[in-house]
């Protein structure tokens, strides 16, 4: 009893293989290009702005770094600092805005503090 596979069959086959194959290389690829830990946080020292793929394994990033843009070349032998400069007053103003507003959170936003509150309101209610 030997199975023989028709036309059809083997047509079926590779063709499952073949789109099988594509989905994978179409996901790597956008892996790829998505870039590793690409970071939107904002209160961080280190952040990186940009990144520019040059070729298979060479890349270009464009970093900030606490006041300072930095761009850094990246590639299988290391990492090279290709330049540095202050960032422009829109940018630094950008991110003076982002922390004020972060240390502006009112008190009551720390658990404990509101725990503190509720339960001293709790016990003067109870004496009342």
């Amino acid at each position: 009893m030997v199975n023989e596979f028709g036309l059809m069959d083997w047509l079926s086959m590779m063709g499952s293989f073949l789109l099988v194959i594509g989905l994978l290389m179409a996901t790597l690829f956008f892996i790829k290009k998505m870039g590793p830990g690409i970071s939107s946080a904002d209160n961080k020292r280190m952040q990186i702005l940009e990144i520019q793929n040059l070729g298979g394994r060479q890349k270009l990033l464009l970093m900030r770094v606490n006041t300072d843009q930095v761009l850094v070349g990246v590639s299988p032998q290391g990492m090279t600092d290709l330049g540095r400069w202050p960032l422009d007053q829109q940018q630094q103003e950008q991110i003076n805005q982002q922390g004020l507003a972060e240390t502006q959170e009112p008190a009551s936003s720390n658990p404990v503090e509101n725990f503190k509150q509720l339960l001293a309101q709790t016990v003067k209610k109870q004496k009342d």
